[in-house]
């Protein structure tokens, strides 16, 4: 037998869709194909409820009348695919592991003691606790460092669990080192498992859309950015915009990790890939400009 369907489900229009495919292409740069309608008629029928509204015209114009668009992110949380968990296509951690030294010898070389990384769509903060708890395994700062890392999602849900950093078994899929990194570093309280208070003081949580520029303001000179299984939903004037984001606050001599599936080769001439056992990571090309 079929999957039941919810029989009190409204329908979405012809019209009502390309509505929100619009809206969602405009706030976020994420591209709403046609396959996707009964997806977003299942989520956004949730919120019709709730709001007691009649049909999506009307949410819609619900969404485009709140000055405080909490119900624009509301509805990019839905569209959005929030899955993570710790060491999540763990080759790319495992380089990031090793670019390390690379990371530390430069520092080294310009007098500085500061590195800085950035976790893009951190989602419920796996990714970005992933990082640190590398940079903790290398051993290579010990001493006298100062290591922050910067967590950025769109959904302000997302954000608050990161924060609180406590966690589900669902968030070990990875089949190598869990028990290792469960028990070194949570704390197990029947089937929650709290992440230890000092892997969380180096690390802040903000609210952001990557295609605003606002959302990168302050920051600059960033050793490594992960911004993964993102740029796979936009369009490519959108992947182009984040580009020149990222470009403007990864350091000169910085690593930028997207998805295994994704790439920015024909994208955009800001970074270009480089081979690093197998892995593709992306570096600043240094002779191309911004558009203005």
């Amino acid at each position: 037998m079929g999957a039941p369907t919810n029989t009190n489900q409204r329908i979405m229009s012809d019209g009502e869709f390309t509505l929100l495919q619009g809206l969602v292409s405009t706030e976020f740069g994420i591209v709403l194909k046609d396959a996707k309608r009964a997806v977003l008629q299942t989520r956004v029928s949730q919120r019709l409820g709730v709001l007691k509204h009649k049909s999506y015209q009307e949410y819609f114009e619900y969404v485009m009348a709140d000055p405080s668009k909490e119900e624009l992110y509301l509805l990019a949380s839905h569209i959005t695919n929030n899955e993570t968990y710790f060491f999540r296509e763990k080759q790319q951690f495992d380089i990031f592991k090793l670019l390390l030294e690379d990371i530390k010898t430069e520092k080294q070389k310009a007098g500085k003691n500061t590195l800085s990384f950035l976790s893009l769509a951190s989602s419920s903060g796996e990714e970005a606790y992933t990082m640190n708890m590398v940079i903790q395994e290398s051993g290579l700062f010990v001493w006298d460092w100062d290591i922050r890392i910067i967590g950025v999602d769109i959904d302000r849900d997302a954000i608050e669990r990161a924060r609180k950093a406590v966690y589900r078994s669902n968030s070990f899929r990875t089949a190598e080192g869990d028990f290792h990194i469960m028990k070194k570093y949570f704390v197990r309280d029947d089937d929650r498992y709290m992440l230890k208070k000092h892997l969380t003081k180096n690390i802040e949580f903000r609210h952001g859309n990557l295609i605003r520029k606002e959302t990168f303001e302050g920051l600059s000179g960033i050793d490594a950015i992960f911004c993964r299984n993102v740029m796979i939903y936009m369009r490519d004037e959108t992947i182009r915009l984040i580009a020149e984001h990222l470009y403007s606050v990864l350091s000169d001599t910085g690593y930028l990790f997207v998805g295994a599936s994704e790439s920015l080769i024909q994208k955009t001439d800001l970074f270009y890939p480089e081979h690093v056992q197998g892995t593709i990571v992306y570096r600043k090309n240094l002779k191309a400009k911004i558009r203005e």
